[in-house]
């Protein structure tokens, strides 16, 4: 059922923050994500964060506004410094309903931090096209896990 998941801006638009958390974190899962909803007071820019065995994990930040509403570069800054220190991020999103800066999109294209605007949100929600081909993430180099392995074997057989 969750597949067939769609969403309208309209009903975006009706939602609280906590509502509009939940809806990202089942649009993830109909994608194919492992995905669980953390937001809450103090979460260090963190509101779902997903894994997907190709891609790594992903950490979304959330920002419902008002119809109109506008995303700034300080929430790029945070999601940036807390994404991977904190939540051990391979990728981080900043999604919303409203508009995101110019300022703010170009910094997060500089900074590997992507980005979802009310037309994104619907081509994803609505149109069911999945985050990770509307962003265009690349699966998870494999060179770190064989490097990994490498180093454990030469451990082993010294």
């Amino acid at each position: 059922m969750l597949a067939l998941l769609r969403i309208t801006l309209a009903e975006v638009d009706a939602m609280d923050d906590q509502e509009f958390e939940i809806a990202l974190r089942d649009l993830l899962t109909r994608d194919g994500w492992s995905a669980r909803k953390v937001g809450r007071q103090g979460d260090q820019a963190a509101d779902v964060i997903g894994q997907d065995q190709q891609r790594g994990r992903i950490v979304l930040q959330a920002k419902h506004t008002k119809v109109g509403g506008k995303v700034g570069s300080g929430v790029m800054y945070q999601v940036k410094g807390t994404a991977g220190p904190v939540h051990g991020a391979n990728i981080s999103v900043v999604v919303t309903n409203g508009a995101i800066t110019r300022d703010a999109k170009a910094w997060g294209e500089r900074h590997q931090v992507h980005w979802g605007d009310r037309d994104r949100l619907r081509t994803w929600a609505e149109h069911g096209t999945p985050l990770h081909d509307l962003l265009r993430l690349p699966p998870r180099s494999p060179r770190r896990a064989t490097r990994r392995r490498a180093a454990r074997t030469t451990s082993i057989a010294s």
